[in-house]
């Protein structure tokens, strides 16, 4: 009978669950690093006023209901949304979101971090990124009506993964 072994998100304790794979030196959703999600309570703090300004100056951020029952923070302005969206809560991390908006793999890397991108159009991405074996945050990007036409936001994924390493960079370690 094969035993699973899952590193628990804090302690680095390894904990038996049934059902998930241990994780594995080539498994792509592996986080060598994993980020404390939990220690930034208020998701409007998830992104600096420095780093807001680096953004067309967005204002200060307001807060908004996710589906699954955490608060998520919402800047907008004329050149663009952003939305920051952490689950800390589910406990199903990034490798169940790849099996619902996915192939059942990442899609790309942020910082070294596993991600997903989803909702990709004209104008907006959305990029899951890992945090952890258990928890994730969704960064979603769309150009506003004055930043339609502005070529740093031509792919919209490049700005989503761009906003979510600035996330990373404000996290401490687990």
């Amino acid at each position: 009978m094969a035993t699973w072994f899952v590193v628990a998100a804090l302690g680095g304790s390894e904990r038996t669950i049934p059902g998930q794979p241990a994780p594995v030196a080539n498994d792509p959703f592996r986080i060598e690093r994993p980020k404390n999600l939990r220690a930034i309570s208020d998701p409007c703090q998830l992104l600096s006023p420095q780093q807001r300004d680096q953004l067309a100056s967005l204002p200060a951020g307001v807060p908004e209901p996710t589906p699954w029952g955490q608060q998520a923070c919402r800047w907008r302005n004329q050149q663009l949304t952003v939305s920051i969206s952490p689950d800390t809560v589910q406990g199903q991390g990034l490798r169940y979101t790849a099996k619902v908006v996915a192939d059942g793999e990442p899609t790309a890397a942020v910082a070294g971090y596993p991600a997903l991108h989803y909702g990709i159009s004209s104008g907006s991405c959305g990029t899951f990124v890992g945090t952890s074996d258990t928890e994730l945050v969704l960064v979603s990007f769309q150009a506003g009506s004055e930043g339609r036409n502005n070529p740093e936001y031509a792919n919209p994924c490049v700005v989503s993964d761009k906003i979510a390493e600035m996330v990373l960079a404000n996290l401490p370690p687990a």
